[in-house]
Protein backbone atom coordinates (compact mmCIF):
# COMPACT_ATOMS: atom_id res chain seq x y z
CA UNK A 1 0.00 0.00 0.00
CA UNK A 2 1.86 3.19 -0.83
CA UNK A 3 -0.18 6.80 -0.79
CA UNK A 4 1.81 9.50 -1.87
CA UNK A 5 -0.21 12.42 -1.18
CA UNK A 6 0.15 11.23 2.83
CA UNK A 7 3.63 9.31 2.67
CA UNK A 8 2.11 6.04 3.50
CA UNK A 9 4.54 2.75 2.78
CA UNK A 10 4.16 -0.41 3.40
CA UNK A 11 5.45 -2.94 5.90
CA UNK A 12 6.92 -5.51 4.29
CA UNK A 13 9.28 -7.05 6.41
CA UNK A 14 8.58 -10.36 8.91
CA UNK A 15 11.07 -8.62 11.08
CA UNK A 16 9.29 -5.11 11.29
CA UNK A 17 5.90 -6.83 12.14
CA UNK A 18 7.62 -8.90 15.30
CA UNK A 19 9.15 -5.45 16.41
CA UNK A 20 5.71 -3.68 16.28
CA UNK A 21 4.31 -6.56 17.70
CA UNK A 22 6.62 -7.03 20.50
CA UNK A 23 7.63 -3.49 21.40
CA UNK A 24 4.47 -1.38 20.13
CA UNK A 25 1.43 0.33 22.04
CA UNK A 26 -1.34 -2.03 22.04
CA UNK A 27 -4.88 -0.59 21.28
CA UNK A 28 -7.75 -3.69 21.16
CA UNK A 29 -11.33 -2.75 19.54
CA UNK A 30 -14.27 -5.65 19.30
CA UNK A 31 -13.16 -6.38 15.74
CA UNK A 32 -9.40 -4.76 15.68
CA UNK A 33 -6.08 -4.95 17.00
CA UNK A 34 -3.97 -1.96 16.53
CA UNK A 35 -0.48 -1.47 17.66
CA UNK A 36 2.09 1.21 16.24
CA UNK A 37 5.97 2.01 17.51
CA UNK A 38 7.71 5.23 16.49
CA UNK A 39 10.07 5.04 13.57
CA UNK A 40 11.87 7.94 13.64
CA UNK A 41 11.60 8.56 10.09
CA UNK A 42 9.70 11.06 7.82
CA UNK A 43 6.86 8.22 7.08
CA UNK A 44 4.55 6.29 8.61
CA UNK A 45 4.46 2.61 7.15
CA UNK A 46 1.37 0.63 7.82
CA UNK A 47 1.03 -3.15 7.65
CA UNK A 48 -2.33 -5.44 7.91
CA UNK A 49 -2.97 -8.69 8.87
CA UNK A 50 -5.70 -11.31 10.36
CA UNK A 51 -5.37 -13.82 13.31
CA UNK A 52 -4.40 -17.40 12.09
CA UNK A 53 -7.88 -18.96 12.49
CA UNK A 54 -9.92 -16.01 10.45
CA UNK A 55 -11.23 -18.44 7.73
CA UNK A 56 -10.30 -19.43 4.31
CA UNK A 57 -7.79 -17.36 1.99
CA UNK A 58 -10.59 -15.58 0.44
CA UNK A 59 -11.79 -14.38 3.64
CA UNK A 60 -8.94 -12.67 4.65
CA UNK A 61 -8.50 -11.07 1.53
CA UNK A 62 -11.38 -9.91 1.61
CA UNK A 63 -11.26 -7.64 5.19
CA UNK A 64 -8.01 -6.80 4.05
CA UNK A 65 -9.52 -5.34 1.48
CA UNK A 66 -11.77 -3.67 3.30
CA UNK A 67 -9.05 -2.12 5.69
CA UNK A 68 -7.18 -1.33 2.91
CA UNK A 69 -10.02 1.16 1.70
CA UNK A 70 -10.77 1.75 4.92
CA UNK A 71 -6.93 3.57 5.46
CA UNK A 72 -6.55 5.28 2.32
CA UNK A 73 -9.69 7.90 3.82
CA UNK A 74 -7.16 9.19 6.51
CA UNK A 75 -4.03 11.15 6.59
CA UNK A 76 -1.55 9.78 9.08
CA UNK A 77 0.72 11.41 11.13
CA UNK A 78 4.56 10.81 9.81
CA UNK A 79 6.97 8.63 12.00
CA UNK A 80 4.86 5.65 12.77
CA UNK A 81 4.83 1.72 12.21
CA UNK A 82 1.34 0.55 12.67
CA UNK A 83 -0.26 -2.70 12.37
CA UNK A 84 -3.54 -3.60 12.39
CA UNK A 85 -4.86 -6.89 12.89
CA UNK A 86 -8.10 -8.09 11.96
CA UNK A 87 -9.87 -10.34 14.58
CA UNK A 88 -11.88 -13.50 13.77
CA UNK A 89 -14.95 -11.71 14.79
CA UNK A 90 -14.44 -9.17 12.22
CA UNK A 91 -15.78 -11.49 9.36
CA UNK A 92 -19.68 -10.37 9.67
CA UNK A 93 -18.88 -6.63 10.74
CA UNK A 94 -20.83 -4.40 7.89
CA UNK A 95 -17.88 -1.99 6.19
CA UNK A 96 -19.36 1.07 7.83
CA UNK A 97 -19.12 -0.04 11.23
CA UNK A 98 -15.48 -1.76 10.62
CA UNK A 99 -14.71 2.32 9.39
CA UNK A 100 -15.94 3.75 12.52
CA UNK A 101 -14.06 1.27 14.65
CA UNK A 102 -10.94 1.51 12.87
CA UNK A 103 -11.16 5.47 13.04
CA UNK A 104 -12.01 5.42 16.59
CA UNK A 105 -8.83 3.29 17.13
CA UNK A 106 -6.88 5.58 14.63
CA UNK A 107 -7.62 8.63 16.59
CA UNK A 108 -7.77 7.58 19.96
CA UNK A 109 -4.14 6.52 19.18
CA UNK A 110 -3.20 9.99 17.65
CA UNK A 111 -2.23 8.85 14.40
CA UNK A 112 -4.47 10.55 12.21
CA UNK A 113 -4.73 14.58 11.76
CA UNK A 114 -7.92 15.47 12.53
Amino acid sequence: MIAYDNQILKLKKNTDYKVVWDKGVKKVSNNMILLYLVNKKDYSRIGISSVRNYGTAVERNKIIRRIKSILYLYNFIPGKDIVLVAKKKSKSIKYENLKDEIKDLLTKSHLIHQ
